[in-house]
């Protein structure tokens, strides 16, 4: 399910000989417009995502080089896959950065042309508590308060033993141990077979 977002823009850090990764402003009025809607071209691109990138720093990075196309890779720790076309292709590398546990990775949502520019937008997913959290999980049910059971006879201090006996309660079971979650690195290289104009990324955020 998506929700109304409003983008953020980034600081860019560049390759050696990196073209100018700009930012467009996006909002969410604007997404409602017919014209706005009507001026985007979905772009045909290719894909890869994983969650243990080498380099821990959030940064988003056009590649439009064959060196260029093997930096981005080698930020992720793998081998650059041989199917980068220079002069015909370009891509985005999208880190987010460490992050304290699994479940985060980076959602592409869609790359179109808008005018004179190719928009590259994404999400980043979060483990579902943090995304309840982040759209305001309603209250927790209150507690229930103990009672005796409707079928018990005598006083209403029936079944339980009476006040200043110290009697001895059964200690509750220890808690199952949490395992320790590891850090991770989430990222996406998006691989869009034009070169022909700047390309521009927005982050869509939950409100």
């Amino acid at each position: 399910m998506r929700s109304d977002a409003d983008p953020v823009p980034f600081t860019i850090d560049r390759l050696p000989r990196r073209r100018l990764l700009s930012y467009g402003v996006l909002t969410a009025g604007t997404l409602l417009l017919p014209g706005a809607t009507a001026l985007a071209q979905s772009i045909e691109m290719r894909h890869w995502q994983g969650a243990t990138a080498i380099t821990r720093q959030p940064e988003h990075i056009v590649a439009g080089t064959i060196t260029e196309w093997r930096s981005l890779w080698g930020r992720v720790g793998a081998p650059a896959p041989d199917v980068f076309e220079p002069g015909r292709m370009n891509a985005v590398g999208i880190f987010l950065g460490r992050r304290a546990g699994e479940g985060y990775s980076v959602n592409v949502l869609s790359t179109s042309r808008r005018r004179d520019r190719i928009v590259v937008v994404f999400e980043e997913r979060m483990p579902a508590e943090f995304m309840m959290a982040q759209r305001g999980a309603p209250p927790s049910a209150p507690r229930p308060v103990a009672s005796a059971p409707g079928g018990f006879g005598g006083s209403a201090g029936a079944g339980f033993a009476p006040s200043g006996t110290g009697a001895a309660l059964a200690p509750p079971p220890p808690a199952p141990a949490r395992p320790v979650a590891q850090p991770t690195s989430p990222w996406a290289i998006i691989l869009i077979p034009r070169a022909d104009l700047p390309i521009s990324v927005e982050q869509r955020l939950f409100r």
